[in-house]
């Protein structure tokens, strides 16, 4: 008996398959939409989700998150030390951050600057993921922050 109760579910399971395989993404029952709506040529432009995703275009991806986060940073003007702020930055595969930044408070938006690094760390993490990467576990110094010339930086 539990063979013919799995011949059938096995039996069901394929007939289910190739009746999804029949279908065609522009049917507009099964459709990517599902609501109805035929897809139109806009619908059908290649997105970045369409690419295939590369160890390449993700380093260079995350590159270029770093820039808008430094850049966001900009050169760290303050008043005083007391505007002068340091955060981790990056995902080891290990566990913690690759590294601290310093950064003002009253020239730089923390919310902004927040949100960016979480973006960042959350995309390093699945790259380490993704491609396997490894690394020391060691953690990094907190930095010593100095204000000079108007500036905020470490020692």
């Amino acid at each position: 008996m539990r063979y013919l109760v799995a011949a059938l579910c096995m039996v069901a399971v394929l007939c289910i398959s190739f009746s999804l395989l029949a279908c065609d993404d522009r049917d507009p029952i099964v459709g990517s939409d599902n609501n109805g709506d035929q897809r139109t040529e806009e619908d059908e432009q290649p997105t970045e989700e369409d690419e295939p995703r590369t160890e390449e275009g993700d380093q260079a991806k995350l590159m270029m998150m770093r820039q808008e986060i430094d850049a966001l940073i900009g050169d760290a003007a303050g008043v005083s030390i007391d505007d002068c702020r340091s955060v981790a930055i990056g995902s080891k595969p290990c566990g913690g951050p690759w590294a601290y930044i310093v950064y003002s408070a009253s020239s730089t938006d923390p919310t902004e600057l927040a949100n960016r690094l979480a973006e960042y760390n959350a995309f390093e993490a699945e790259m380490n993921a993704l491609y396997g990467y490894v690394s020391d576990c060691s953690i990094p110094n907190m930095p010593v922050l100095v204000f000079k010339d108007g500036r905020c930086g470490t020692e």
